[in-house]
């Protein structure tokens, strides 16, 4: 009750301060129609709660609030260059022992709401972007990984590795063809699908089975599962509903092609030779901790050359780095790069998510153990992705 009480007195304190700049530079009509504007978007949010909300969310209502999320981050801006004003006359007013300056500088304040609404402006065409163009900017990141005891047969192995397709927030069929086909244009050995095939249901995949079908590799290709695959952040009727959408789910990957690893592993092998493909469930700090490491080797021996498929790269951190066996690349998701960030190689690669998990984007050498942490096909939440493009990513195995 305490945070909803503070989230409400945030946005109106917001709400507030943008108006005040809009009331302070235009004229009247101009400040009628911010207003009727703002009104109608949150009146049809609050139409959309009460009315249609069913504990899950549709598209309508994920625009809606990407629209105020957008919106948000604007007046966030322009609410601290007009409150950092406001600090400073206080200030002011305290220093002079309120003789002067009590009065608000009206032309210093024209010029203060000006440069806030000019900066908090800035966010909206990247955002917009974002959602329009940067979703559908798949890039191909390439990786040689070199190590001393693969099998000689395997130098030069490829993996194409994807995550996070989750298929409830696809949209656009022919952009994501495209993206599905740069997945089959890399010709890679193995294709494998590191979680979250869909947000809430296995029905979100039913749209898109024809062109997953479609992806193939010499070796096959396999999956694991991810924290949204079980359901649970789906408001079911029953528990024998949620239960009927998991098998599903299983089936349905199966029906498309997918080999699903659920603690257990299989050889691959090329020759006379073979490395070991591990499928971990989901083992995620703060979420589900299904994954049972232990139990998906039991058929390994110690010294096999092993590549392991885990959702969260937590799982990597708290419990694959440490263990008995080595488990010489780790592939996860999960993170999305929290689709938005700053990259420029060789230069700066950042995310807020850096501040969540250790291991975000990209790969990570520890303890002469690899992971690859793939930055997801998809999107959750926010229907965009600024500075951080959906990934295909793909890994070639070298012995050196």
């Amino acid at each position: 009750m305490a945070g909803l009480i503070f989230f409400l007195f945030t946005v109106v304190l917001i709400e507030i301060y943008t108006y005040s700049a809009i009331k302070t530079i235009f004229n009247p009509k101009i400040k009628i129609s911010y207003f009727t504007l703002n009104s109608l978007i949150y009146l049809i949010l609050i139409f959309q709660i009460f009315f249609f909300y069913d504990g899950n969310f549709n598209k309508f209502l994920t625009y809606n609030l990407t629209i105020i999320f957008i919106l948000f981050i604007s007046k966030s801006i322009v609410i601290s260059i007009l409150f950092l004003e406001d600090i400073f006359r206080i200030i002011s007013i305290i220093l002079n022992k309120f003789s002067i300056n009590k009065k608000i500088n009206l032309s210093r304040r024209k010029f203060v709401s000006k440069l806030g609404l000019a900066l908090g402006s800035i966010p909206i065409p990247f955002m917009i972007h974002g959602v329009l163009i940067g979703r559908y900017k798949f890039k191909v990141m390439k990786h040689v990984i070199y190590f001393k005891d693969l099998p000689k047969n395997f130098d030069g192995f490829k993996i194409t590795h994807v995550s996070d397709f989750h298929c409830g927030s696809l949209e656009d069929k022919k952009k994501i063809e495209y993206g599905l086909n740069l997945i089959n244009e890399q010709k890679s050995d193995l294709i494998l699908f590191t979680g979250d095939f869909v947000n809430n249901t296995y029905k979100e995949i039913i749209p898109w089975k024809k062109l997953f079908s479609k992806l193939s590799a010499d070796k096959g290709k396999f999956s694991v599962l991810g924290n949204h695959d079980y359901g649970d952040y789906y408001r079911w009727k029953s528990k024998n509903e949620k239960k009927n959408n998991f098998k599903n789910l299983k089936d349905i990957q199966k029906q498309m092609g997918f080999n699903l690893l659920m603690n257990d592993s299989i050889y691959v092998n090329k020759g006379n030779q073979k490395i070991a493909l591990i499928g971990v469930e989901n083992w995620g700090e703060g979420f589900k901790k299904k994954g049972d490491i232990n139990k998906a080797i039991l058929k390994l021996k110690k010294n096999d050359f092993k590549i392991l498929m885990s959702h969260d790269p937590s799982h990597w951190e708290k419990i694959i780095l440490n263990h008995k066996n080595k488990f010489h690349l780790t592939l996860s998701g999960h993170t999305h790069g929290m689709q938005f960030g700053i990259e420029i190689p060789g230069l700066i690669k950042w995310s807020p998510v850096k501040y969540r998990y250790k291991y975000w984007a990209g790969v990570y050498k520890n303890k002469s153990q690899f992971i690859n942490v793939n930055r997801g096909f998809g999107v959750l939440g926010f229907p965009g992705r600024i500075g951080i493009w959906p990934e295909i990513s793909v890994i070639e195995l070298r012995k050196g």
